[in-house]
């Protein structure tokens, strides 16, 4: 498992990674695209580094993410990793985007897009929040999760974490989970709660992580998309 925290690090591994197994790939996934919504308090950062770690992804958080897709030269590296004819797939993809959709056009978001088709076409990754599950077009969605848990289990997770009181963690998660939403609905148009938007949504306060990497491995196993499921 990589965990990419940062842009120079990002540019360090993950793009000389790339680049170096693009030829002997010819642009074609390498392993799984996982990505995860997560509630505020459902212990879904920890989940997302047990499944990163069981299934030697590189997990891409979305402060990362957010970084790359800021960045006009990470971005523009990133891209340049692909091969011409996904290159010319991204390209058509991104003309196309938003044809009769609620998606957002702005620089930021088609940055975003970019910076996730990438990540997503090289494979072999995880990638938290940031919409990924929207932006991604179909095909290059291995398997979107959304994990939520029960908003008192919640409170008391985020209570013991950063060892706030039971109103302040209470306010803290209403205030992200109006974030998430609101991020959501402006970049992509969609209601983040929606199910019909995910492969899973999981209650991690009743189904424990190793459930989850069992219940994970047998999807990627029956479609084919890890070698080692």
């Amino acid at each position: 498992m990589t965990t990419i925290d940062s842009v120079e690090r990002f540019l360090e591994v993950q793009v000389q990674e790339w680049n170096r197994l693009g030829e002997k790939q010819k642009g074609n996934r390498r392993g799984p695209v996982i990505t995860i919504s997560r509630e505020p308090g459902c212990d879904g950062d920890s989940i997302a580094k047990i499944l990163a770690k069981k299934f030697d992804l590189v997990l891409y958080d979305w402060k990362i993410v957010e970084e790359i897709a800021k960045d006009a030269h990470v971005n523009e590296q990133a891209v340049a990793t692909l091969d011409e004819n996904i290159a010319f797939e991204l390209a058509d993809w991104l003309a196309g985007f938003g044809s009769g959709q609620s998606f957002s056009t702005d620089q930021y978001t088609q940055s975003l897009r970019k910076v996730l088709f990438t990540v997503a076409t090289h494979g072999s990754a995880i990638i938290m929040g940031r919409g990924a599950n929207f932006l991604l077009p179909t095909e290059k969605r291995t398997l979107g999760l959304r994990l939520v848990a029960p908003l008192s289990v919640r409170v008391k997770n985020i209570m013991r974490e950063l060892g706030l009181s039971e109103e302040s963690a209470l306010t803290q998660i209403k205030q992200t989970e109006n974030e998430q939403r609101q991020w959501v609905k402006k970049h992509t148009g969609a209601d983040i709660d929606d199910p019909g938007f995910y492969h899973l949504v999981i209650n991690t306060a009743l189904v424990t992580p190793e459930t989850i990497v069992q219940i994970v491995r047998e999807i990627l196993h029956a479609r084919g998309d890890h070698d080692d499921a």
